[in-house]
């Protein structure tokens, strides 16, 4: 069996990597590059396979750095099947049809100022058609049910614990009486957290590719993201501010609504106002209630307890720009969920436009912020930011929630390859100081062989 690590290596973006064994190409993962324009559209446009070679794809989960490039596989001339958890492939229905939408706009919107320069006209990365195509190629499995690739070669999805429907892999390889294995952990979730229960653990493998997003950094304790929650919230709406939250439109919102409704139903907050400005949000939290049988047995105690915890009848779910604008223009206090979860985009720009210079409010971060993103540039306290072309002060109060990150930290990753005890160790999904820190803690607390490939490398198990 080898491994080809393709993308998503030594960075936090753009997961791909090259299983081949039995005589088959099977990729795990075909995630989006995210970063500066220019850069991710050249690492995107140019795949580093030829699609029409592959015979599967085997897919972690809904995440777009994860699945956002399938749709280039379809239009390259992939037919193969997608294998996925049932959940994931129904929230790749919603994501990967906004990310078309968005490669579109973006193409139009960037056309319309290259026309005026002369210049060549831009080419959408991928269109509706091709998405509406890659999702007419996925199957849906349950976590344990066995997915044949080929004679002697099986794939089963083990529960990641990281966002609804995310799965590890085991890919196990059986010749001549005799069996190797491979395990994926990228992403890998952590212990107590809302919603999802908690990471399955591989064992026996002859190999674990594992995440090191967090390699050398831990987080709060997740049982204190409620508090933490709670704390900002009152002390924002009690000063007559707007709690501002962008979020990633997948999972972290409804972790939010998640506690806040915990948080309402028990006392521990009064009633309040809060707008779920996301239309994607709000599409994905219909599948969260769809697809319950997911979901740990807390979410299920609190529906039944409190009826829907979804949809109580203080949460809006904002449908039109017209809705959107009006809750923006209202000086009301309310909490405002938004995406995109790095203020890169989406109606969270808007209301941070609106909102960023007023001391009266709160910018609540609750997710991973990549370099150079608005978020990051809030977080590092600058003193000036730039939305839509025009530079604001950030007066409002900026508040990290660490314990909301749905990534293991560097005590979870050491404590699960202890536990599991692969006989190597491959990092990947990790900025390069993560990596390697890792690397040496695993080396000095466990023994094992920890290995970190480069973007191209190819090892055999």
């Amino acid at each position: 069996m080898r491994i080809q690590f393709l993308g998503g290596v030594d960075m936090v973006t753009g997961s791909q990597h090259l299983v081949e064994s039995s005589g088959v190409r099977v990729l795990r993962d075909c995630g989006l590059f995210q970063g500066r324009r220019k850069e991710s559209r050249e690492i995107n446009s140019h795949l580093p396979f030829d699609p029409k070679t592959l015979d599967a794809v085997v897919l972690s989960h809904a995440h777009i750095d994860h699945c956002g490039n399938l749709p280039s596989l379809a239009r390259e001339g992939f037919h193969g099947p997608i294998h996925a958890t049932t959940a994931t492939a129904a929230l790749c229905g919603v994501m990967l049809r906004d990310s078309a939408h968005i490669q579109e706009q973006d193409a139009a919107y960037l056309n319309q100022k290259t026309s005026r320069q002369g210049e060549e006209p831009i080419i959408p990365l991928y269109t509706l058609r091709d998405a509406e195509a890659a999702l007419g190629l996925f199957r849906g499995y349950r976590y344990g049910e066995p997915v044949d690739l080929a004679p002697g070669l099986q794939a089963t999805f083990r529960d990641a614990g990281h966002i609804l429907g995310a799965a590890q892999t085991v890919f196990t390889e059986r010749r001549n009486g005799t069996a190797r294995s491979v395990g994926f952990a990228v992403d890998l979730g952590r212990a107590d957290l809302p919603l999802i229960r908690d990471p399955e653990l591989m064992e026996g493998l002859d190999a674990l590719v594992l995440e090191s997003t967090y390699g050398d950094r831990l987080h709060g304790e997740a049982g204190e993201a409620e508090e933490q929650l709670r704390e900002v919230v009152q002390r924002t709406l009690s000063r007559g501010g707007k709690v501002l939250i962008p979020s990633f439109a997948l999972e972290r919102a409804q972790e939010v609504i998640y506690h806040l409704a915990s948080l309402v139903n028990t006392g521990k907050l009064p009633s309040l106002q809060l707008y779920v400005d996301s239309p994607m949000a709000t599409a994905i939290t219909g599948l969260f209630e769809k697809y319950a049988e997911y979901l740990d047995d807390e979410y299920r105690s609190l529906n039944h307890r409190f009826g829907s915890v979804m949809y109580p009848d203080w949460v809006r779910y904002v449908a039109s720009v017209e809705e959107s604008k009006a809750v923006t223009a209202s000086s009301d206090p309310c909490i405002i969920v938004a995406a995109s979860g790095m203020c890169e985009h989406g109606r969270i720009l808007h209301h941070l436009k609106h909102g960023i210079e007023n001391p009266k409010n709160a910018v609540v971060i609750v997710g991973f912020q990549a370099q150079h993103t608005l978020g990051r540039r809030l977080l590092n306290g600058e003193k000036k930011v730039r939305i839509f072309g025009d530079w604001f002060e950030p007066k409002a109060e900026v508040v990290d929630l660490d314990a909301f990150s749905a990534h293991a930290d560097r005590n979870d990753l050491l404590e699960y390859v202890a536990r599991a005890r692969p006989k190597r160790v491959f990092l990947v999904h990790g900025e390069p100081d993560q990596r390697e820190a890792l690397a040496t803690a695993l080396k000095e607390k466990n023994g094992v062989p920890v290995e970190l490939p480069k973007p191209g490398d190819i090892v055999e198990i």
